[in-house]
Parts: C-alpha cells; sequence; structure tokens
C-alpha cells in the first residue's frame, strides 16, 4: 500500500499570458504543512505524437528546427490538438501534414505528460501503419523533411544518444517493448 500523497489546493490564480500555443498561469497553494508556495503553470491543450511504420519497416522521422534549443532535431511527427478535437483525428491530420502520408491502421498506445512539473501537456501516442500516400499542405510556419529510418536503426540511435527528443524517445521505446512481447 502505497502512502497518500497530499494535494495542494489553490488559494489564488493570476493568469500572466495566453497565446496561440499556450498560456501561463501562477497559482498560490496550500501545503500540507500550513505554509503556502507558488506554482507556474503552463496550460497545454495536448498534443499527439505518432510513430509511422512503412511497409519495409522503416519509422517516417521528420527533421525539423527548434528554436527554443537553436538547432534541428530528428523526431517522430507530432502537433497540437485544436480545442475539442479528437486525439485519432489530430493524429492523422498531423501525418498528413508532416510526411504526406495516412493510415489505415491507427492504434493508440496511451501517453504521458510531458512536464508535469510545470505543464499540463499530455500526449497521446498512436501506432501508424499501413501508410499510403495522402499528403496535407503543411503549416504556414512549419518546415519538415521526412528521413525514413530503418525502426532498429531508430533504436540503436537512442542506445548512442543520438535521438534527444523525449516524446521520440518514449514513442519509439513504447513500439519496442510491444515488439518483444
Amino acid at each position: 500500500m502505497s502512502t497518500p500523497i497530499p494535494d495542494e489546493p489553490t488559494i489564488s490564480t493570476e493568469h500572466i499570458f495566453q497565446g496561440r500555443v499556450l498560456g501561463l498561469r501562477v497559482d498560490t497553494v496550500q501545503l500540507h504543512d500550513g505554509k503556502t508556495s507558488v506554482r507556474e503553470i503552463i496550460e497545454h491543450h495536448g498534443a499527439v505524437v505518432v510513430i509511422p511504420i512503412d511497409a519495409e519497416d522503416r519509422v517516417l522521422l521528420v527533421r525539423q528546427y527548434r528554436k527554443a534549443i537553436e538547432q534541428a532535431l530528428l523526431e517522430l511527427p507530432a502537433g497540437g490538438l485544436h480545442v475539442g478535437e479528437d486525439p485519432a483525428e489530430a493524429a492523422i491530420r498531423e501525418l498528413r501534414e508532416e510526411v504526406g502520408v495516412s493510415a489505415r491502421n491507427l492504434e493508440p498506445l496511451g501517453g504521458f505528460y510531458s512536464a508535469p512539473g510545470f505543464c499540463q501537456e499530455y500526449l497521446w501516442l498512436y501506432l501508424a501503419t499501413d501508410l499510403h500516400d495522402a499528403p496535407l499542405d503543411p503549416d504556414e510556419d512549419e518546415f519538415v523533411v521526412v528521413e525514413p529510418t530503418p525502426f532498429a536503426e531508430a533504436i540503436a540511435m537512442i542506445e548512442r544518444g543520438e535521438l534527444r527528443d523525449a516524446k521520440t524517445v518514449a514513442g519509439l521505446l513504447r513500439v519496442a517493448l510491444m515488439r518483444r512481447g
């Protein structure tokens, strides 16, 4: 039996910023010992991560520039949910926008919080197989290059520290564990 963890009731909330992708609020909370503390929270509608694997057992990774770290990363296709959007529909939309394919088989693999210490973002994982061409125009502000990579090589890239995007590492390892049985 695990020890119950006390919650932190919110005393007050101040909304600092609301942008197109995220919001920032500052909550003052009551701690279990009677003291108060401040929590800075990123508000986010959530996102989807797609693991597209083609008929040759290649994962279709995308390389894109990430301004926050001032470099390009190799990642799984992913994107934010629109308000009220079904995660499975968002997964197909992102796959079509970023990779130019759709999937006849889309398998939900659960999900995870990206950084629950300060962010609400939840990422839904989907395995996409039986792929076929179905391009959509990409987002105006997004430039990606598709890099088909043998699945075994993608796992080796994780082991060598070459894939450094958390959602990509988590998604690929989730599929690798499924394949182990």
